[in-house]
C-alpha cells in the first residue's frame, strides 16, 4: 500500500493539484485500498512524498488531503464528508489533515462559511456570535463592573489551524491581544505615554516609542505620518481605514500630491465596520504619489496584518524550517 500510494504522487507535478486519467486511477485504487487497510498516522507520516506534499500545500496556506493528496483550505469542507471540516491535526507528528465534525445540535451540517459554535451554525467571522462572551465581571456585590463591552471589543469567532472555534482578537481586523483585550495596533493601548502597541510576532506584542506623540485625536500609520482619526464617539470596533478628505470616501485611484502639499492633509483616518477590501478599491498599491516623480508616498494597506500574513505564521510555526 505504501508503495502503491507513493507512486501515486510522484507521478504528478509538485506544482499542480490536478492528476492525469492514469494518476486518477490509481487514486481511486488507492483510496480503496486505505479503505480497507487503514494507516495509522505514524505509518503515512513515515512517507517522505506525503510530507513532503503538505509542506507544499502549507506555501499555499492549504492542507493536504491524506486520501488525494489534494490541496484545501483550512476549515473548509475540503475532502471531507458534507457536516465536516478540513483542519491539522494537532497530534499528527507531520501535521497532516483530519476531518471534524462541523454540525448544529440537532446534527444539522453547517453550511460552508459557517462555524458550529455553542450548538449552532454562526458566520465565521461573525461580531454577533460573540455579544454573549465576557459580559464583565463581577464584584460579588451584585454589580457588574460594566467591563462587557470592552471585554468584547474586536473579538470575532473565528476557528483556528486545528479547528478550535471560539471568539478571539481578530488580527485581521488590525487588533492585538493582551491578556484576553483587544487593542487597535500602533494606537497608544496599554503602553505608556509615547508609545505605541504593536505586533510581536503571531500572538505576541511589545510597546515601541514613537519619535514623538501624534497628540490627541490623530494615529501613527504605517508610513510614520500622523492621521486625524473621525471619531464617532465610541471605541472602534471596526478596522481603521484611509478616506481621502477631500470627498470623505475611499479613492478609487492613487491622490497625486502636489510639492506643496503634505499627505497627512489630504487624508484621515475613519472606524469601518464593514471591512473594504483594498485590491478592490485601489487600481495600485498606492493611495498616494508625489504628482512630480510618481513616487508611492502612502500604500492603500493600512498598518494591520492581513489574513494571509496571519495564516502563513501560523504555518510558520508548524514547519519553521521551511519559512
Amino acid at each position: 500500500l505504501p508503495s502503491l500510494c507513493v507512486c501515486l504522487y510522484l507521478g504528478t507535478s509538485p506544482n499542480t493539484d490536478m492528476f492525469s486519467s492514469t494518476d486518477r486511477l490509481y487514486t481511486l485504487l488507492c483510496l480503496a485500498l486505505v479503505s480497507v487497510e487503514p494507516r495509522s498516522w505514524s505509518e503515512e507520516c513515515a512517507l517522505e512524498s506525503y510530507r513532503n506534499r503538505i509542506k507544499q500545500c502549507f506555501k499555499q496556506l492549504k492542507v493536504a488531503d491524506r486520501g488525494t493528496f489534494e490541496c484545501f483550505e483550512v476549515n473548509s469542507k475540503g475532502g471531507c464528508e458534507k457536516g465536516n471540516r478540513m483542519v491539522v491535526d494537532e497530534n499528527s507528528e507531520c501535521k497532516a489533515s483530519k476531518c471534524i465534525e462541523n454540525k448544529d445540535k440537532n446534527g444539522e451540517p453547517c453550511p460552508e462559511e459557517q462555524l458550529a459554535y455553542n450548538g449552532v451554525c454562526e458566520l465565521s467571522n461573525s461580531k454577533s456570535a460573540c455579544k454573549n462572551t465576557g459580559l464583565g465581571k463581577n464584584t460579588g456585590l451584585g454589580k457588574n463592573t460594566g467591563l462587557g463591552k470592552r471585554e468584547r471589543l474586536g473579538k470575532r469567532l473565528q476557528a483556528d489551524l486545528f479547528g478550535k472555534v471560539s471568539c478571539r482578537c481578530a488580527l485581521d481586523l488590525g487588533f492585538v491581544d493582551v491578556d484576553g483585550t483587544c487593542y487597535q495596533e500602533y494606537q497608544q493601548g496599554p503602553c505608556k505615554a509615547g508609545q505605541q502597541i504593536s505586533r510581536n510576532g503571531f500572538q505576541g506584542w511589545t510597546c515601541v516609542n514613537t519619535t514623538s506623540t501624534c497628540g490627541p485625536g490623530r494615529i501613527r500609520w504605517s508610513d510614520g505620518r500622523c492621521y486625524q482619526v473621525e471619531q464617532s464617539g465610541e471605541m472602534c470596533d471596526g478596522r481603521y481605514e484611509l478616506y481621502e478628505v477631500k470627498t470623505g470616501k475611499y479613492p478609487m485611484k492613487p491622490v497625486q500630491v502636489t510639492d506643496n502639499e503634505q499627505v497627512e492633509d489630504l487624508f484621515n483616518v475613519k472606524c469601518a465596520s464593514v471591512r473594504v477590501n483594498s485590491v478592490g478599491t485601489f487600481n495600485s498599491p498606492c493611495a498616494a504619489v508625489a504628482k512630480t516623480t510618481g513616487e508611492c508616498l502612502l500604500t492603500s494597506k493600512g498598518p494591520q496584518q492581513e489574513e494571509e500574513d496571519n495564516l502563513r505564521d501560523l504555518f510558520c510555526n508548524l514547519i519553521p524550517d521551511e519559512c
